[in-house]
């Protein structure tokens, strides 16, 4: 198999280990910048083991927009790749239905799996698309094996009015590489099911995991939940819809004013609008406004899920989503009860929208079944591998490795600032100096991306200066932000936006569409209730709280935003920070002390021009 690149530096170096990992039936956790890449070298290096030791793998993706480069790259590769979407993006029954673009993962899963057995059954009308794959879906397969995006196959399986969802399932069989979701891994039911369509054990996969630095978060939001006053509403008005029958001697309806109360009585635990509630407090409470045993709180959750299950039925039969809300608020109390241990935090959260919820603190029970694949390979651009190994639970003896960039280093120079910084206790003296250091870059005239820690520092900043600037406000829509962004990269000019928004992490601006970044401030987490919470826990866990709750996710988003300037061997690019304390990141983000940014600006791109 030959290398479809020309090769740059470090692809070779990263090969070799992934191949010798592979061999020993190891992990390893890779940091390789931007451009450097890092999709073809360790599909080239996976795809040559796989072949030779009949070997499956499974690519995961954060979102579906990256599964197609995965797709394409192994097809220069010789082999077959899969990108396994979600019904809610290929169920050609949706497409005319908009309560169906809406069902989660399990209300789809229900509902198919009726709709396919009345197929089967003889009533073709139940789903016309699984009926005709039934009798032939080898057109379709062959489209699909042609290599061509979800969207083109979701649309030639809508004209052939064949189902694409089973359709991909059926290439999968064939597939060397299968292109997913992470949740597609993490969820126990979701797993189970694509290891048995792919005919293959845990064993005999490869996992890659890629942008594996949103993976820990990710699992982690898997099994936190949440339960809020607007749920137990739609949970009355399911109630008097359907019979509002007896619930643990209560009409279903009363049951939830009730846990809505127990909700308003929790808010005795919160603090500036967040805290954390104590064990048993809320099923005591409950209890006590219900006139009820603590235990018996167990039994409600039971009746309300056997009672939402009815409805879901119900509303199966009549072709809807089967989704209730009694059965998510029975099952909220059940996980309630069975998240009594460390990993697991109980908050309640006061606003404009009441609510309780489940925290998850420790993602390892969920990730740690990356330990019974073959082989993993964790890449990233932006990770911190000693910290990542840790939280997910990785062996002791994972690789760790980290690459260069392939690009010359004069291409990109970090420098920052010792005279401003947004330390609450010194922002009121550093702000106006802040704006004026901003305005002088933007009247360098470069292109140019400014990150905040918060909108609040933003919209405060954007107060004090005169320039013109494109803004990615709170709460945009993302058709919205495409068109401010087209207009940026057609005009030039400046671009405002917040540390994790969109801009910061998943938006290209190659060649001179972006030659400067400005990061305000060191873009701390906000030190909320849970936070801290997380602080502590990993204090406990790993002796370091404070880095693996604020440091290391401050790091990772620094670094995130200036891997915005240097995507090809040609970008060049200039990062300011301006905040004193970026001098404590010197070890982990390359960068200079900066005595006067102008000259610096000028100097650097007066050498290319």
């Amino acid at each position: 198999m030959k290398f479809p690149y020309p090769e740059r530096k470090g692809q070779m170096d990263m090969i070799r280990d992934i191949k010798k990992t592979l061999s020993r039936g190891g992990h390893i956790v890779i940091e390789a910048p931007t451009g450097f890449g890092k999709t073809i070298s360790v599909l080239y290096s996976s795809i040559d083991y796989a072949l030779k030791n009949n070997k499956k793998i499974i690519y995961l993706v954060r979102t579906n927009s990256q599964e197609q480069k995965v797709v394409e790259e192994s097809k220069k590769l010789g082999v077959l790749a899969v990108s396994v979407q979600g019904r809610s993006n290929m169920c050609p029954l949706a497409r005319d239905n908009e309560e169906l673009k809406h069902g989660n993962a399990e209300e789809l899963s229900l509902l198919c799996h009726k709709l396919k057995k009345e197929v089967r059954n003889g009533n073709e009308s139940a789903c016309p698309y699984f009926y005709n794959f039934l009798r032939d879906s080898k057109e379709l397969i062959n489209f699909v094996e042609e290599i061509h995006t979800a969207e083109e196959i979701f649309e030639m399986g809508y004209l052939l009015k064949i189902c694409p969802y089973e359709t991909v399932k059926e290439a999968v069989k064939n597939a060397t590489v299968i292109v997913l979701p992470y949740i597609y891994f993490l969820l126990p039911f979701m797993r189970r099911t694509l290891l048995d369509t792919m005919s293959t054990e845990l064993h005999d996969i490869l996992l890659i995991v890629d942008e594996a630095h949103n993976f820990p978060d990710f699992a982690r939001e898997l099994k936190s939940d949440s339960l809020s006053e607007i749920t137990l509403e739609r949970m009355e008005k399911e109630c008097l819809e359907f019979d509002n029958r007896m619930v643990a001697g209560h009409a279903c309806a009363d049951v939830a004013e009730y846990i809505r109360e127990t909700i308003y009585q929790m808010e005795n635990y919160a603090n500036d609008g967040e805290g954390v509630i104590p064990h048993y407090g809320f099923e005591e409470t409950l209890a006590k406004i219900m006139s009820m045993g603590i235990n018996d709180v167990t039994k409600l959750a039971m009746e309300l899920i056997k009672y939402g299950e009815t409805i879901r039925e119900i509303k199966i039969k009549r072709k809807k989503i089967p989704r209730s809300y009694i059965y998510h608020v029975g099952n909220f109390l059940l996980n309630w009860k069975d998240s009594y241990s460390y990993e697991y935090l109980h908050l309640v959260k006061m606003g404009n929208v009441p609510r309780v919820e489940i925290f998850c603190l420790d993602p390892s029970p969920i990730t740690e079944i990356v330990r019974n694949v073959h082989s993993s390979v964790h890449i990233s651009g932006t990770i911190v591998p000693q910290n990542y190994i840790s939280l997910i639970n990785l062996p002791d003896d994972t690789e760790l490795q980290r690459y260069v960039s392939p690009f010359p280093p004069e291409n990109l120079k970090v420098v920052y600032v010792e005279d401003v910084t947004t330390r609450y206790t010194e922002l009121e003296k550093s702000i106006f100096k802040l704006s004026k250091y901003i305005e002088m870059i933007l009247d360098v005239g470069k292109n140019t991306a400014v990150f905040f820690p918060s909108y609040a520092l933003m919209n405060r900043t954007l107060q004090e200066i005169s320039a013109d600037v494109v803004i990615e406000a709170r709460g945009l829509k993302q058709s919205e932000l495409i068109k401010k962004v087209d207009a940026f990269r057609q005009k030039g000019g400046a671009i405002f936006s917040v540390f994790g928004g969109r801009l910061s992490e998943g938006i290209d601006f190659p060649g001179e569409q972006l030659e400067i970044v400005v990061i305000v401030g060191i873009p701390y987490p906000k030190p909320t209730v849970r936070i801290k919470m997380l602080e502590k826990y990993f204090d406990y866990k790993f002796g370091a709280g404070w880095d693996y709750a604020f440091r290391v996710p401050a790091i990772l988003k620094i670094r995130q935003a200036i891997g915005r300037l240097i995507r090809t061997e040609n970008d060049r690019g200039f990062a300011i920070i301006l905040d004193k304390r970026a001098a404590h990141f010197t070890h982990e983000i390359p960068m200079q002390k900066s005595h006067n940014v102008i000259n610096d600006l000028t100097s650097f791109f007066s050498k290319r021009e």
